[in-house]
């Protein structure tokens, strides 16, 4: 049976922990979550039956059968040889329309919501304008696209012409490799390909494209007419010509797209005409038809609508002009309006709340299904999992009122019901929130999805308004505009709407890793026990710094050189995207791209610079436990120390144990966590709000370990906090260190509440209880929690409630637990799909166990 929480003494009573479900009194604990999963329909039973998962483990994809499609990498090629001479822009614009005019389009039985990126639902594409490497590494695989020879010969063709060569000319050949060992740094993005986008979604429902292909034409018109003003004036008029060329380009793709939607509509009316056979799917096809013959060409009318025309937006922005990662919008706002004509007031498409659960539920099955063709890198460090697909919900509108709606409320409950991993959900934490929405929030978690992860609203909201002080374009979020923020992948709070969103990760991403920073600052910038080389500058040896604060300082300079050096590779991409990979679909349906006449990539009008920090802690606390032990105590020397670490503490028991055993973050501990507090603000923080990126703001840390904690963890040595070299590090941007923290949640939030600047997110993964949120005083403690946490102004908490139980049983037998979810990072993943090395560390985190002080602080209502 499902354990129940022991009874305690708390404010004069005795309370007792009832399972909220007296059924699960009947249910072991090895097998509790394969008995959540309940699709609300037949439909959907049946399409998450025969879904199919692009997830990989270890880099390598989970299920046989997917492998890269070749469609793209040709038709992409063809255009471009045939497009030589003309402007670049428009060199995209004609690659894109060839794409989709050529393409296979695909139409899979059951499905409602409909379109596929790649020719086959099996294949995901590839992307040799982006970073040539990523496509040969797919080339030596059972994944390769085929027939592989073209596929080489297409890889070659891109060679000169991608942005991967377009920007390692302009570093020192020593930096790349010191970023290609990916231990202090992550490996530029141009070697990578790995992209994020905001798409702005609401253009395209509620203008439609017709409406923007109109605006651009006139825009063409005005500048025409301005160029042929008298006196002629060429330190004016010169200045139509780029935007010209962008305007007409968006014009192409968008005419194209309208085409292409307009081919899925003629597919699904031959089907139904001439080869289905069952009425009722006839008369859905001849409906899906309609829908698709109107947008995204016109304005939305009704939900089934709005779901297609963001599902062809998204296919667009996220696979088949370009490769992004993430699922950024707000979702229950944007589709709130189609809620109330369809399910309100049914003045079109008319539905019930529960058919918009199955549309729901039916969407996250298409984004399940969704293959990216991440390098091998990538697919590794998001382990057990397809790609970082995150959509937002909840918080506050621009009039600071609540924006739960029952759109919230029915994206909440068919995510619940339907139990993938894909997409995340992430949910604007105000206490304005009503409490029905958050009680669905919580259902999600205590069911062990790991998600939605919670962020802090107010705080969101801020970071915005702040930023937009340092728009070069002097057109940065407005106090109404900095409501409208989402996540723009696992952590980093972004504007979304009709213009200022974020288009390309060049503005904010990649990662930097304090722990193998440590390592290499205590050996004066060289890596001994993985990449043997030098790292990083000269900053003295760690035996010859005779305070802390001189080990201190030299941190400092091997930090501020690895960051930025990764945001100069950044932007040197940003600046050559405008230049070479121009997005003009995107461009199109953004208000400030089509009134400016500028490309995407190239615009920035809201700065929102960002990189990301991983295994933090781990560095954090080896600075505890050096100041403690060496400078403090003098229980030791930096020499002894050092020797130790060199042999990986083999020989050096009890002082590894003293190590260990230094205070902790995470604890409450004054000793500790005034160190780590100056660490993050001084350093983390400090040095990196330093730097200013392509948009003129300053960039600030957002802490998301995704599954980098283990992959960095094997590749750093033994550190000071007692680890030993080749252990995960942590696994969160300011988790503690698994297994350390161990004076209860309450303890954990005070300690986090501490590091309060220069902070743009930090990731706090929280293992609680399954025993007590599964009894009926679950959502209060919950409740209670989160109010607290809200009052703390901490950024971000995120949740695991799964037994160790449980994942144990599904260590043994992983065929009995393919629906069992849990929270790695920035990410969930089915548990069966992480490697056992990941699994261990999920295991590895302490089940916090609420005590009656722990209530006392949260002030429950139990």
């Amino acid at each position: 049976m499902v354990t129940t929480a022991e009874a305690i003494d708390y404010k004069g009573k005795r309370v007792e922990f009832p399972l909220e479900y007296a059924a699960e009194n009947e249910v072991p604990d090895e097998e509790l979550h394969e008995h959540l999963a309940k699709p609300s329909t037949e439909r959907t039973k049946r399409l998450k039956a025969r879904c199919r998962w692009k997830h990989a483990s270890a880099g390598e994809f989970v299920e046989k059968g997917v492998r890269a499609g070749i469609e793209r990498m040709r038709l992409l090629t063809e255009a471009h040889k045939a497009s030589e001479g003309k402007p670049e822009v428009m060199r995209r614009a004609l690659g894109l329309a060839n794409i989709l005019n050529k393409c296979t389009i695909v139409l899979q039985d059951d499905e409602f919501i409909i379109g596929y990126h790649a020719e086959d639902p099996n294949m995901f594409p590839l992307y040799p304008e982006l970073a040539y490497m990523a496509v040969a590494d797919y080339l030596i695989t059972d994944y390769a696209p085929q027939p592989v020879e073209e596929a080489r010969e297409i890889m070659e063709y891109w060679v000169p012409y991608s942005m991967q060569s377009k920007c390692e000319h302009y570093f020192d050949p020593e930096d790349l490799q010191r970023m290609y060992q990916v231990s202090t740094m992550e490996a530029p993005g141009f070697a990578t390909g790995y992209n994020s986008i905001v798409p702005p979604y609401e253009t395209v429902l509620e203008d439609g494209l017709l409406k923007r292909i109109e605006l651009a034409e006139a825009n063409i018109k005005m500048a025409k007419e301005k160029m042929a003003e008298v006196p002629w004036d060429a330190t004016k008029a010169l200045k139509w010509l780029d935007k010209i060329d962008n305007w007409e380009a968006m014009i192409v793709v968008d005419k194209a797209v309208i085409a292409w939607a307009r081919r899925h509509a003629r597919l699904c009316k031959i089907v139904a005409e001439n080869f289905e056979t069952n009425p009722k799917r006839v008369e859905e096809l001849l409906e899906i038809a309609d829908i698709s013959q109107r947008v995204p060409a016109e304005p939305c009318k009704g939900l089934k609508d709005a779901f297609q025309a963001k599902w062809y937006t998204y296919l667009l922005c996220h696979a088949i002009d370009r490769y992004a990662s993430g699922m950024a919008h707000k979702e229950d706002t944007l589709l709130w309006p189609y809620y109330q004509n369809s399910v309100i007031d049914k003045s079109f498409q008319p539905m019930t709340h529960a058919d918009v659960v199955e549309m729901v539920e039916m969407e996250r099955l298409k984004v399940s299904e969704h293959g990216a063709g991440k390098s091998r890198a990538y697919r590794e460090i998001f382990p057990g999992s397809n790609d970082l697909f995150i959509i937002s919900l909840g918080g506050t509108l621009s009039d600071g009122s609540d924006a739960c709606n029952d759109m919230t409320d029915a994206i909440l409950e068919a995510t619940r019901n339907i139990r993938t991993t894909e997409p995340s959900l992430m949910f604007r934490y105000s206490k304005k929130g009503r409490t029905k929405t958050k009680e669905l929030v919580f259902g999600c978690i205590r069911d062990g999805l790991g998600y939605p992860s919670i962020k802090h609203d107010e705080i969101g909201v801020q970071q915005m308004k702040e930023y937009s002080k340092f728009s070069t374009e002097g057109k940065g979020a407005t106090d109404e505009e900095a409501h409208n923020w989402v996540n723009v992948l696992c952590m980093s709070p972004g504007i979304h709407g009709r213009r200022k969103t974020q288009k390309t990760r060049s503005e904010g991403g990649g990662s930097i890793f304090p722990a193998k920073i440590m390592e290499v600052t205590l050996n004066d910038g060289y890596d001994w026990s993985y990449a043997d080389m030098q790292l990083g500058p000269h900053t003295g040896h760690a035996e010859d710094f005779n305070t802390f604060e001189e080990l201190w300082e030299a941190f400092k300079v091997q930090y501020q050189y690895a960051a930025s050096l990764v945001i100069r590779c950044k932007d040197t991409l940003r600046y050559y995207e405008g230049k070479f990979l121009q997005m003009p679909f995107v461009s199109s349906i953004d208000d400030g791209c089509m009134e400016l006449g500028r490309d995407a990539c190239e615009l920035s009008e809201q700065p929102n610079g960002w990189h990301n920090p991983i295994t933090t802690i781990v560095a954090a606390n080896s600075l505890v436990a050096i100041k403690k032990l060496i400078y403090d105590e003098k229980k030791y020397t930096m020499k002894q120390l050092m020797d130790a670490l060199k042999a990986n503490w083999d020989g050096f028991e009890e002082m590894r144990k003293d190590f260990k055993n230094a205070p902790k973050w995470g604890n409450d501990d004054e000793y500790a966590d005034a160190t780590i507090k100056d660490f993050y603000e001084d350093i983390i923080g400090g040095e990196m709000r330093k730097i200013t990126n392509y948009s003129g703001g300053p960039v600030l840390p957002v802490g998301q370990a995704v599954g980098l904690y283990m992959e960095i963890g094997s590749r750093t040595g033994p550190t000071p906090d007692g680890r030993y070299g080749g252990e995960a590090a942590d696994d969160g941007g300011i988790s503690p260190y698994m297994g350390t923290d161990t004076k209860g949640p309450t303890a954990v939030l005070r300690s986090v509440s501490r590091v309060q600047k220069n902070q743009k997110a930090n990731l706090l993964n929280q293992r609680l209880s399954l025993p007590i949120m599964r009894s009926q005083h679950g959502f209060n403690v919950w409740h209670a929690y989160m109010d607290t946490w809200h009052d703390l102004n901490i950024d971000h908490v995120q949740f695991n409630v799964v037994s160790t139980a449980e994942m144990k049983a599904a260590q043994k037998e992983p065929e009995k637990h393919q629906d069992l979810i849990v929270r790695v990072a920035g990410f969930s993943a089915r548990f069966v799909d992480i490697p056992t090395y990941g699994q261990n560390t999920i295991i590895a985190r302490n089940e916090q166990e609420f005590g009656a002080e722990d209530y006392e602080f949260i002030d429950a209502d139990l």
